[in-house]
Order: C-alpha cells, then sequence, then structure tokens
C-alpha cells in the first residue's frame, strides 16, 4: 500500500512540475507581449500579457510602445483570465484551445470552429519585446544577438 501512495505522489509531482513549466511559457515578463494571429479569421495586432495570477491583459501597438487597452474609449473590459486545464489545454476567458506548440518565443494553439463543423483553426502566438529602439519580435532580436 505504501508503494502504492509514493507512486501516485510521484505521479502527481511530475505533472504538476510539467504544468508549471508549461504555465511559466505563458507568463509574459516586463517589457514581453505576446502578438496574437487568428489563421481562420485572419485576424491579428492584439497583443496580450497572461499574469501569474490567471489574468490577462489586452495591448495595442503604436510605433514605439504597447499600450493597455482592457479599457478603450466606449469599450470596458476587465482583463481577461487563462489558465491550463492539464498540460495540453489552454483555457482562455471562455475559449478552449489545445497547445500544439509551445516554446519561449511562440505558442501554437488549436480550436474547432464553432459555425464551421469540424474545421480545425489555429492561433499563433508570437513573442515581442518593447526596447528603446521600438518594439521588436523576439526573433529580430535572436539573430542580432
Amino acid at each position: 500500500m505504501k508503494k502504492i501512495i509514493i507512486i501516485l505522489v510521484l505521479i502527481l509531482s511530475i505533472s504538476c512540475s510539467k504544468k508549471e513549466e508549461i504555465k511559466s511559457v505563458f507568463i509574459a515578463g516586463k517589457k514581453e507581449y505576446w502578438v496574437h494571429h487568428d489563421y481562420c479569421y485572419n485576424t491579428g495586432g492584439n497583443c496580450f500579457r497572461f499574469n501569474e495570477n490567471g489574468s490577462c491583459d489586452r495591448f495595442v501597438r503604436s510605433n514605439a510602445e504597447f499600450r493597455i487597452a482592457n479599457s478603450d474609449g466606449d469599450l470596458k473590459n476587465d482583463a481577461g483570465t487563462w489558465s491550463l486545464k492539464n498540460d495540453s489545454t489552454f483555457v482562455w476567458d471562455k475559449g478552449i484551445f489545445k497547445i500544439e506548440k509551445l516554446t519561449k518565443n511562440e505558442i501554437l494553439l488549436s480550436y474547432y470552429h464553432y459555425e464551421l463543423k469540424g474545421l480545425k483553426c489555429f492561433v499563433r502566438l508570437a513573442k515581442w519585446f518593447q526596447t528603446p529602439q521600438g518594439l521588436k519580435p523576439v526573433d529580430v532580436l535572436d539573430n542580432v544577438k
């Protein structure tokens, strides 16, 4: 019986550490943002920062900076929410996404279109930084190093 309990505790701790590792990729550091592109709708440009407390802020890009846009003129939105359901499911506000690819600089998510049955859609989140020289995608900064 003790062996079974030890094995269960070991499995649980491995599972929790994997979830924390995945969570740490989503959480943006200071001056880091995720730029959103939905391939089904061919929309993009909104930027997000996923916070450690499970909230998510929306930003818009100007030439020099990201500006928070949770409340933008007549549009009043609270910060969104996000969480991990397991090590392959990302819950973002009311949407449920499968994590297809996860690196420190890019996240690829998928979901099934709510109107067109069976159509698998993809969302790409690419990491950008706010630098003294303006806004830069992380892949440009990696090539400079």
